[in-house]
């Protein structure tokens, strides 16, 4: 074999396997590709087993990727937060390598969730597959406020969806696109009221708010443990500040700054 094409080869392979900045948050987000085709049959606007089954793929993804220390899921969306600077000898995972994190992540993602949804029956269509993007941000203050955004995304979303798919039995598409633009929060949740009779808040807080998995002090056998926590009771970020700082500061920043 040719050293120089071996050089030249390798050389074009380097130059796109991009590395994150060490010392900092990494975001992964993971998103079903066409998920609205995957989940056409399904109960709209909420799929009880469908929410399950997402969560059980976080679940998997938190035990999977090292460093995590939370991860926030809404609608068909993953999003994890993870650190590679808990100590002085915390080797990143692969090598803070966003190619390797993102297409392994990915991976773990569709082979959970198809798995999971089989055992579960849920009647999905084709072949559900997950896409991932990685990036760092400066700060963990930016990290949060990355998960602040994704949970008021979610509340969006999630109001938009109660009144499509409500309004559907009444009228069609073109008349809800037309009764709904320029609607506020407020507007479109008095709309849904007025027209189905149905109170946006009897949803459940899982839909409303979305769900995280985080770890958390456990008794086990007798002992204290921390553990995987799965609450589908979340506050509003924006509201309980404490909640998510918190959480992260009982992490790896607790070694950040004692070292600054």
């Amino acid at each position: 074999m040719s050293s120089k094409l071996k050089d030249r080869i390798e050389e074009y392979i380097s130059r796109c396997d991009h590395k994150f900045l060490s010392r900092v948050p990494i975001i992964i987000i993971i998103n079903g590709r066409n998920f609205a085709k995957v989940t056409q049959l399904l109960d709209k606007p909420y799929c009880p087993k469908f929410a399950e089954c997402m969560l059980s793929t976080t679940l998997r993804l938190c035990s999977d990727i090292e460093g995590t220390l939370f991860a926030y899921q809404h609608n068909d969306e993953i999003v994890v937060v993870t650190r590679n600077d808990q100590s002085n000898e915390t080797n990143p995972w692969y090598d803070n390598r966003s190619q390797k994190i993102c297409s392994v992540t990915s991976a773990i993602a569709t082979l959970h969730f198809n798995k999971h949804a089989s055992s579960l029956q849920l009647n999905i269509q084709g072949e559900p597959v997950f896409t991932a993007q990685a990036f760092e941000v400066g700060t963990v203050a930016e990290a949060i406020n990355t998960l602040v955004y994704k949970q008021q995304q979610n509340f969006h979303t999630s109001i938009q969806a109660a009144c499509l798919y409500n309004l559907l039995t009444k009228y069609d598409k073109n008349n809800i696109k037309d009764m709904t633009a320029g609607l506020g929060i407020d507007e479109k949740i008095d709309l849904l009221s007025q027209e189905c009779g149905i109170h946006f808040n009897d949803y459940p807080t899982l839909f409303r708010r979305g769900g995280a998995i985080y770890k958390a002090p456990q008794i086990v056998d007798g002992l204290m443990k921390n553990k995987w926590h799965v609450n589908g009771e979340l506050p509003i970020f924006t509201k309980e500040q404490s909640f998510l700082s918190n959480i992260f500061r009982m992490g790896s920043d607790i070694f950040r700054c004692d070292n600054v």
